[in-house]
């Protein structure tokens, strides 16, 4: 792979930061508000890869609840508080290996974010972990008009990264880090290679993937992917 990897493109949620606890904790408190109540069980089982717009649409229509644009909005935005107030809160950290992972990355490879998170929630979160400058695209939920796990969002990112790194990328040459397996299998689909990281789900839910590993430690990473780049010493 190493002579045809040109660039690397990260989920953000449960791949760089800790945040799944927080967004469940938002939508725990938005829908309980709306008389819905979620489980932490339904949340990992259910909603991880989907963006904000999925999931309420998913939780609403299990829930046989209409989800009438005014509603839409206003849970829209109360999630969008409830998360804000929470990484103010600093309630979140990179997970093991990230930093030291993306700074190896950095200086071989052009990096970007596709997420279904908000672009502010994802910006914060950043600078929080002293990791924004690395990263030289973010795509976010408001950017694509269909969320993950469709692969829209990851096609974008990777025509966006061809112009700002002044280089034809293709998705063949573009490894996607995620964590969810329903992406996972749509990424692959349309042609991109993929390193599953058992964060969010157990490594063999993540057979899908053409690598995959239990954590993003750059030495952990080297043995499944030994021709990537890291700039270290083995």
């Amino acid at each position: 792979m190493s002579c045809g990897l040109k660039a690397v493109l990260f989920d953000f949620d449960g791949v760089i930061v800790n945040s799944e606890p927080l967004h469940f904790h938002a939508f725990h408190e938005v829908l309980a508000e709306e008389g819905i109540e979620l489980t932490e069980e339904e949340y990992y089982r259910e909603l991880l890869g989907f963006d904000d717009r999925g999931a309420f649409k998913h939780l609403f229509d299990k829930h046989h609840r209409p989800l009438d644009p005014k509603t839409f909005l206003r849970v829209m935005t109360r999630k969008s508080e409830a998360m804000m107030e929470l990484i103010h809160g600093r309630k979140y950290q990179a997970l093991p290996g990230v930093e030291e992972f993306v700074r190896g990355l950095w200086r071989n490879y052009p990096l970007a974010i596709c997420s279904g998170a908000l672009r502010e929630e994802i910006e914060a979160m950043l600078e929080g972990i002293h990791l924004r400058d690395c990263f030289k695209v973010i795509v976010a939920a408001e950017d694509v008009t269909l969320g993950k796990p469709d692969p829209q969002g990851y096609l974008l990112t990777t025509k966006l990264l061809s112009v700002h790194a002044k280089m034809p990328l293709t998705p063949a040459e573009c490894l996607i880090v995620e964590d969810a397996p329903t992406v996972i299998r749509s990424v692959r689909a349309v042609g991109f290679k993929v390193l599953g990281v058992a964060t969010s789900y157990p490594l063999e839910k993540l057979a899908d993937a053409h690598y995959a590993v239990k954590s993003l430690v750059p030495e952990v990473v080297l043995s499944a992917i030994p021709e990537l780049n890291l700039g270290l010493s083995r």
